[in-house]
């Protein structure tokens, strides 16, 4: 996300407060405004991984000489 949430009745930016994992690979970001306190709450998908999970995969196997 770029930037925070503008905050409709003090029209200032929200600060980020918490980012809660949900299932289904899904986060709540939840966002809060400085001045009167309202909260703003953000569903948002997480990043893929598979860039990832291809550095932990077991490396091939070669065979040694001895």
């Amino acid at each position: 996300m770029a930037a925070a949430p503008i905050c409709i009745a003090c029209n200032i930016e929200r600060t980020l407060v918490s980012i809660q994992p949900t299932r289904n690979r899904h986060d709540v970001w939840q966002y809060e405004c400085s001045t009167c306190r309202s909260i703003f709450r953000l569903v948002t998908q997480r990043a893929s991984l598979e860039s990832d999970d291809a550095a932990f995969e077991n490396p091939p196997l070669r065979a040694g000489s001895r």
